[in-house]
């Protein structure tokens, strides 16, 4: 059986195993692993990469293979997974396989990160984002002009003040009332669609649904967690072909926006992965934005490159 040459790879295939999970080698760049045991492999690939500050991403154009991109800010280094099930799955696949051609030409990809993360520097150092073919949305605008939010905040924002006792932050009425912000978003969604299914832009979304299903992030007296009906929700959000998520260290994001607490950024990180993993996207591309400008960007452009490709 051959070891990956890699030490990065290596690394963390031995991670992997202190985590006791059964995968097998089968060739340097290959490894084996058992359906019910996948998410725990790319938890461990998560928490190593984001703890180390290593960009990847995660290409699932097939059920059950996957290909893993490490850039450790040398070059990129791949390795593939195939994903094993104890049961017949050629009716799952050939399902899958329509699914990834059909959201890989919905051109929609949501940019996640808390405040503060870059998410803009990044994006638009790559990316000219007033090109005709380019459509860029943040999400809270987006909410925020919409008919139904504009007629229920003003009433929901003086229920609100009665509750807190101050005058609450915007924010903080569209973490109380996400269901509203939900909804406005999916009224809107629609449009982002016509935008890349017929006038064929490519649309990007500074944020997404992803944070109206944590609590009490807009709170800094108050500990951020996942809804108790995330799941639920989260059936109801449209599934994209692209996540990019950015993060930094908490020190970074706060000395450039100081709206969180130290324990809530480390929150939003780890959940918004719990939320990929739950409702996967086909690609999903980790950058940690602490690293060098030209080094974030050489890993969005390459990727990027990659999914127009696609």
């Amino acid at each position: 059986m051959l070891e990956p040459k890699e030490e990065i790879v290596l690394t963390l295939f031995e991670k992997v195993k202190e985590k006791n999970l059964n995968i097998q080698l089968k060739e340097e760049n290959r490894v084996l692993v058992k359906n019910e045991e996948l998410n725990g492999f790319l938890k461990t690939l998560f928490r190593f990469c984001s703890k180390n500050r290593i960009c990847f991403n995660i290409l699932r154009e097939e059920l059950d293979f996957l290909t893993i991109e490490i850039y450790d800010l040398e070059k990129i280094k791949t390795f593939f997974i195939e994903v094993e099930y104890s049961y017949d799955i050629t009716k799952e696949k050939k399902e899958y396989k329509k699914s990834f051609n059909k959201y890989k030409n919905r051109k929609i990809y949501p940019i996640v990160g808390p405040d503060g993360v870059g998410k803009t520097t990044l994006l638009t150092s790559v990316i000219d984002i007033k090109k005709k073919d380019i459509l860029y949305k943040r999400f809270k605008k987006i909410v925020r002009r919409s008919i139904v939010y504009n007629v229920m905040y003003p009433i929901n924002r003086i229920f609100l003040k009665r509750k807190l006792g101050v005058k609450p932050e915007k924010d903080q009425h569209d973490d109380v009332h996400y269901l509203l912000v939900l909804l406005a978003g999916l009224f809107y969604y629609p449009f982002l669609v016509f935008n890349s299914n017929f006038r064929k832009k490519i649309v990007f979304v500074d944020r997404f649904f992803n944070d109206y299903l944590l609590e009490n992030i807009s709170f800094l007296d108050r500990k951020t967690s996942l809804r108790k009906n995330w799941r639920r929700l989260l059936s109801l959000i449209p599934t994209v072909f692209w996540t990019i998520h950015l993060d930094a260290k908490p020190k970074i994001i706060l000395s450039r926006k100081d709206e969180l607490k130290k324990r809530d950024v480390k929150k939003y990180k780890s959940y918004n992965f719990k939320i990929y993993l739950a409702k996967p996207s086909f690609i999903y591309t980790y950058i940690n934005t602490g690293l060098e400008l030209e080094k974030c960007k050489f890993f969005l452009e390459h990727t990027y490159n990659n999914v127009l490709e696609k």
